[in-house]
């Protein structure tokens, strides 16, 4: 494998890896604005121009390939000198409006400036300044804190697929916006902010919530569809705030939909049935676990019951309700995986877009089926008593029906028919494993803790096996 050396360090490298790439590989962090691993090479920045043996002009590493024996230095007086020279210039007209920016604690140009920058500025002109453009549901844009990286435009052109920002204007007073101001149309907008280097653009949903520094991390994976997208679940205190993609090169890339983003909210909605419920004189009502447990246990003595088990459960789930649960307590009856409308195997999924998303808007679909679960198209005959299972996200079927328990998480209006209801946790309240479209196991990953009156479907089950008749 052929070598070069980068600040005095010899490197092996791939051909087709640019400088930035290999000089990560031995820990030498070059800086950047404009250049993205998921996008096109512009080396229009030049904040990461280094010096090179033998060649007179500082190349961009960005855009320049390595090749045997070449020997690169990145903190070369020239080099160092053009970084001061680059952040100085692109601050001429950026506000200091850290101590109000969302973006202040993981901007770009925030470290760049603190560590390649010089702490004066020499500028005594007045600075541009723009209105702040509203482009639709998912970003606000901040045109003051624009460094024109042209990040945001090709993402929309080269992974969106539709070209709706723009630059207008020239030199100084370039300005990046939507063609005719008009809202941005893809699904995908909540990644201009994940790309923007600076608090440029913004997600709506997030502005002023939270500093980010206090903001605690949990890898996890996406819910929102067949596909899995990897990510990350940013809480603190127990709320969550924000979603954001994690790079996975064979699964999402470094992008996620807007759907799997904001699909978190659901978890802390007013209206999730956050406690057991039970039927009582006709109306359902809050209760204790051990009253609801029993209202489930009678409506489920049944002649013909049946199971639904949402496809947005983890394998364990399916497996602890397959091989202990229902051969238990409901020996012989039918159970089926239900949760997107119209899907009812594997082979009815597919892609959705020409990106990332899938037809079955569950996680575990491909995974269920594995298991041995066929899917759910209408209830056998005679069938008068019914118990879905689910983990939040599977669309619950039309079932008319008057005895139906429900284990897991729903929204009030959701279960106004049923006669039980036992509370469960959502994918970022548990651990557990999904297979995605692929057939790669990925991992939900616990990143808060339940509201107090829910329960892990094991410890349902499990109450539910034991309860002694009468117990209150």
């Amino acid at each position: 494998m052929p070598t070069c050396v980068i600040d005095g360090r010899e490197v092996e490298f791939v051909p087709g890896q640019n400088l930035i790439e290999v000089a990560k590989k031995v820990g030498v962090e070059i800086p950047y604005y404009c250049y993205h691993p998921g996008l096109s090479v512009v080396a229009q920045c030049r904040m990461c121009s280094v010096e090179i043996e033998n060649v007179p002009k500082l190349q961009p590493a960005c855009a320049t390939l390595p090749k045997s024996g070449m020997v690169v230095k990145t903190r070369s007086p020239r080099a160092v000198q053009n970084q001061k020279a680059v952040s100085e210039y692109l601050l001429i007209n950026h506000p200091l409006d850290c101590p109000i920016c969302d973006k202040s604690g993981e901007c770009d140009l925030q470290d760049y400036s603190f560590e390649y920058g010089d702490p004066h500025t020499r500028m005594t002109e007045e600075r541009r300044t723009y209105v702040d453009l509203d482009m639709g549901p998912v970003i606000v844009k901040n045109m003051n804190r624009c460094i024109h990286c042209t990040r945001c435009i090709r993402f929309g052109i080269e992974v969106a697929g539709i070209h709706e920002m723009v630059a207008t204007e020239r030199g100084n007073w370039t300005e990046i916006s939507t063609i005719d101001g008009r809202p941005l149309e893809t699904d995908y907008a909540g990644n201009y902010a994940d790309i923007c280097p600076t608090g440029s653009l913004l997600l709506k949903d997030f502005r002023f919530k939270r500093r980010v520094w206090f903001l605690k991390k949990t890898p996890t994976t996406c819910e929102a569809c067949a596909r899995g997208c990897n990510m990350e679940i940013h809480q603190d205190g127990n709320v969550i705030y924000r979603c954001v993609p994690r790079e996975n090169l064979e699964v999402n890339k470094y992008w996620l939909c807007d759907e799997g983003r904001f699909n978190f909210h659901y978890i802390h909605d007013k209206d999730r049935v956050v406690a057991p419920m039970a039927r009582l004189s006709g109306k359902l009502e809050v209760t204790n676990w051990d009253r609801a447990i029993e209202a489930a246990r009678e409506t489920m003595n049944a002649k013909k019951p049946a199971i639904l088990v949402g496809s947005d459960l983890t394998q364990q789930e399916a497996v602890l309700l397959r091989d202990e649960f229902l051969p238990r307590k409901f020996p012989g009856a039918p159970f089926f995986h239900f949760g997107t409308p119209e899907i009812i195997s594997s082979k009815d999924d597919g892609p959705a877009d020409k990106i990332l998303k899938r037809k079955s808007r569950t996680a575990n679909l491909h995974g269920l089926e594995k298991l041995g679960y066929n899917g759910f198209e209408k209830l056998p005959a005679g069938t008068d008593a019914v118990l879905i299972v689910r983990g939040g996200r599977a669309v619950l079927p039309e079932l008319k029906l008057s005895k139906i328990v429900g284990i897991g998480v729903f929204k009030r209006k959701e279960v106004e028919s049923f006669a039980a209801v036992l509370p469960g946790v959502t994918f970022a309240e548990k651990d557990g494993t999904v297979v995605n479209f692929q057939g790669r196991e990925q991992t939900f990953r616990r990143a808060v803790a339940p509201p107090d009156g829910c329960k892990g479907l094991p410890e349902v089950l499990m109450t539910w096996i034991n309860h002694k008749e009468g117990a209150r």
